[in-house]
């Protein structure tokens, strides 16, 4: 334990060539000694180690450059790396990018990684259904036409159409609902649900609960079918809620209906999870404590059982943010946008938060899960750690990855990328694989435009059209491919399934 400690503690600071002693000194008891011989040893290991576990997706290549050895010698050190118990949990589970492990390892062990680069069709192994209809937010960092709205004809062929996804997923997909635009708009939004949870499909919701009020759940028994529901959270009091939503009533109202649902989800389903999300962004960093208050306050209202199960906290990942030219800020409709990330001054600061933070959680709210996103573990932690990773639109995949994701609105359109899934956004239409019609199913869509290979002509603000999770899977088929062109095996041992197994989609536990 000692030794983990030791280790974990190096992890979690900057790599330096000068590596502490007793870092040395353990990493050399697990190396066999006839390493030595090819003038290799626990430096190369040491920053091996350090690398991937904290940028999972850094290369062979690139390693291959920093050590300045031979191919050879580094294809001997990830065998003897890979072979070794130790070293593969401290890549995988002790540095700062075990987050994104998490996100990486389920598609590696799938194999999906190398059917995208071959162009070899499979069923994504995550499915994002936009139900949604319009909007009533206008939050500064969402990049949806904010004029836009599906007409109200498209839900009786929609629905039906999404219950037809649902019916043919194989057991190893996942699904989740969201937006697009506000889903609790779409009126037959229960049934969808209740056919999902009839196919054994279990379904996270993710809403800004706006309109989940009593009478909506009367007239949609269906949402008590779900395994999950998270609220998407832009405010802690009326002031910042409004500052997000430019929604006058969208404070008050969203608490109500977010007391009065826990109530009833008590009483009808206890088994599903309720939870809230909230993004940080450098203009409501004072609002993160008094988020806290928010949640105790949520839970003492809540006087039949459990209150919150678990909260998000996310880090904008820039679908509008610091993008270099204008065409999502100037549409037609949009009230306002944010520019800018956080600084390292802020993301200094939050570590100070967080700690002030995680002991106040620990103490009122001991069996809420907190699940911070990737960029945030490390600030948890109290280490100051990497922004948010991204890749430039020029980085891209020049086809997606189909295979791992796409995202489905009300029309059928198809979608790369989840933040294109906006109707009409600016540009979206190259990132659509195709419109899912009666003689031509998702599948069908998804294996011609993979037979295809359709090349897109990638601009470097394309970055705008994918979140956190599509920059991260973008950096793991770019290394997947990377490395095979190598020839360099990676030294983390992910055994491949000879079958598809099911990835997570849950955020209430780790």
């Amino acid at each position: 334990m000692n030794n983990l400690k030791i280790m974990k503690n190096w992890l979690q600071s900057e790599f330096d060539v000068d590596i502490p002693k007793d870092v040395l000194i353990i990493l050399n008891n697990e190396l066999p000694s006839e390493i030595s011989s090819l003038e290799l040893g626990a430096r190369q290991v040491a920053l091996i180690i350090h690398r991937l576990s904290e940028m999972p997706w850094y290369t062979q290549e690139q390693i291959l450059d920093e050590l300045g050895m031979k191919k050879e010698n580094l294809i001997t050190l990830n065998e003897i790396i890979r072979e070794n118990d130790f070293f593969q949990q401290l890549i995988v589970k002790e540095g700062l990018g075990r987050k994104y492990w998490n996100t990486m390892i389920p598609y590696i062990k799938n194999g999906v990684n190398e059917k995208v680069i071959n162009y070899e069709y499979q069923f994504p192994l995550r499915l994002a259904l936009f139900p949604g209809l319009s909007c009533m937010y206008y939050c500064g960092f969402c990049g949806r036409n904010q004029k836009a709205m599906y007409d109200g004809d498209v839900i009786k062929e929609g629905n039906q159409r999404f219950k037809d996804i649902i019916s043919s997923m194989p057991k190893y997909s996942t699904m989740s609902i969201s937006g697009g635009l506000e889903p609790l708009t779409n009126k037959g939004l229960g049934d969808i649900i209740s056919h999902a949870k009839s196919e054994g499909v279990r379904v996270p919701l993710i809403t800004n609960g706006h309109m989940l009020t009593p009478k909506f759940l009367k007239r949609n028994p269906g949402i008590w079918d779900l395994d999950s529901l998270r609220i998407s959270l832009y405010g802690t009091d009326d002031d910042s809620t409004y500052f997000v939503t430019r929604h006058k009533r969208a404070y008050k109202l969203v608490r109500n209906n977010i007391i009065e649902f826990l109530k009833l989800r008590n009483e009808i389903n206890p088994n599903l999870k309720f939870g809230l999300n909230y993004i940080i962004i450098p203009e409501n960093i004072d609002t993160i404590l008094p988020l806290l208050d928010y949640i105790i306050d949520i839970n003492s209202h809540v006087d039949n059982g459990r209150g919150v199960d678990f909260l998000t906290l996310r880090e904008d990942f820039g679908s509008v943010t610091e993008i270099t030219d204008d065409v999502d800020k100037i549409v037609e409709g949009r009230k306002y946008h944010l520019d800018g990330f956080l600084s390292e001054k802020q993301r200094k600061n939050l570590i100070d938060i967080f700690k002030e933070f995680n002991l106040k959680k620990d103490n009122k709210c001991s069996d809420m899960h907190v699940d911070f996103g990737y960029a945030m573990v490390a600030l948890g932690d109290g280490i100051l750690g990497k922004p948010l990773v991204r890749v430039s639109g020029k980085q891209m995949r020049p086809s997606g990855y189909p295979q791992m994701s796409v995202a489905v609105d009300s029309l059928g359109d198809v979608f790369l990328y989840r933040e294109a899934g906006f109707l009409d956004r600016p540009g979206n239409d190259k990132f659509k694989a195709g419109r899912i019609t009666k003689d031509k199913p998702l599948e069908k869509v998804i294996s011609e435009y993979i037979k295809n290979k359709v090349i897109v002509d990638r601009e470097d603000t394309d970055c705008r059209f994918m979140d956190s999770y599509d920059h991260l899977m973008t950096l793991l088929v770019n290394q997947t491919e990377s490395d095979i062109n190598s020839g360099i095996l990676s030294p983390v041992n992910i055994e491949k399934n000879k079958q598809e197994k099911q990835i997570s989609n849950n955020w209430y536990k780790d």
